[in-house]
């Protein structure tokens, strides 16, 4: 399974249980990778980081918004984690937006 698919399939594994999203939302990001390598999900840090950086840049341009400080969706963040950001807010948008993440990040080699 490639690292896009497992990343995708961490985040909705954590979307569907609060308690999970809970623990792990306060951790770092090589926390949380660790976490999902443990759930039978590997993908580490710096996959992570450049695909989700690729999937908000494309959401961008789907919306027809620039990719900058005034990006929609950033203002979704303020009071929240980042991986609480990632799986309530940018994987259902992905989504409604028809992204989809294999094909970035087949273009990225993960």
């Amino acid at each position: 399974m490639s690292s896009s698919s497992n990343m995708s399939d961490f985040l909705r594994s954590v979307a569907a249980r609060a308690d999970l999203l809970d623990s792990l939302k306060v951790k770092s990001m090589a926390e949380v990778s660790a976490a999902a390598g443990a759930f039978g999900f590997p993908f580490d840090e710096q996959e992570f980081k450049a695909l989700l950086w690729d999937l908000e840049m494309q959401l961008a341009r789907k919306r027809g918004e620039p990719f900058d400080a005034s990006f929609s969706l950033w203002q979704t963040m303020w009071g929240r984690s980042y991986l609480e950001y990632l799986v309530n807010d940018l994987m259902p948008s992905l989504a409604e937006a028809d992204i989809d993440i294999t094909t970035i990040a087949n273009k990225r080699g993960l």
